[in-house]
């Protein structure tokens, strides 16, 4: 049985994406639900940052939460997982609003190139996610050097981290394929996959020393 974490990424007066009247918050938690229940199928014990939207902490405490739970073994974690939905768009010089990019589309996760851990959990779920027929973007991986920032959920936090950018909203089959349920089951089933094939090779819970 191992210890996972997982975040449903924004909540509460964060919305994160917005696209046609859908709120990512709203798709990663109902993820982040289904994800849940398939670790404990599976017969492992997650903690998740949120289960709802009216208790949901803003990032910097999740990350000094979870931090706190992994010092004290309360319990440590063996890694920690951010479910997100993207969206694609560049200003209009026509109007300086958002024009969105409809052929943008694709998984990938986003993980610290830093960490051997980290790079290994993203790996193993695109792995995984691309086996399912899940269609990829930037192969399935993205460092936060090439993404060309920092994020909290992946650099303060101690246990191994990815944050998985699940598809586009902004691609209309993308955006459909993310509200199909039969979608839905598929790709948490390959997210699982993928967390069981990195969790298999690891020993005790890790923690991840950024430079």
């Amino acid at each position: 049985m191992a210890h996972i974490c997982t975040d449903a990424g924004h909540g509460g007066p964060d919305s994160g994406a917005v696209w046609q009247s859908i709120q990512e918050k709203d798709l990663n938690l109902i993820y982040c639900g289904q994800l849940n229940a398939e670790l404990k199928a599976r017969g492992h014990h997650v903690l998740t940052t949120r289960l709802g939207d009216d208790d949901a902490p803003p990032l910097g405490i999740r990350c000094k939460l979870v931090n706190a739970h992994h010092r004290l073994q309360r319990p440590a974690f063996d890694c920690i997982v951010s479910l997100h939905c993207n969206v694609a768009a560049k200003v209009d010089p026509a109007n300086g609003g958002y024009r969105a990019l409809p052929q943008v589309r694709g998984f990938y996760a986003i993980y610290s190139q830093e960490s051997p851990q980290s790079t290994a959990l993203a790996r193993s779920i695109a792995q995984k996610v691309e086996e399912a027929g899940v269609i990829l973007k930037h192969g399935g991986m993205l460092s936060t050097v090439e993404l060309g920032r920092t994020l909290a959920w992946i650099h303060k936090t101690l246990p191994p981290a990815v944050l998985l950018e699940m598809g586009f909203m902004t691609n209309p089959e993308e955006l459909a394929l993310l509200q199909n349920s039969d979608y839905q089951r598929k790709l948490i089933g390959a997210i699982a996959d993928g967390l069981e094939t990195f969790l298999s090779k690891q020993s005790t819970p890790q923690e991840v020393h950024h430079g």
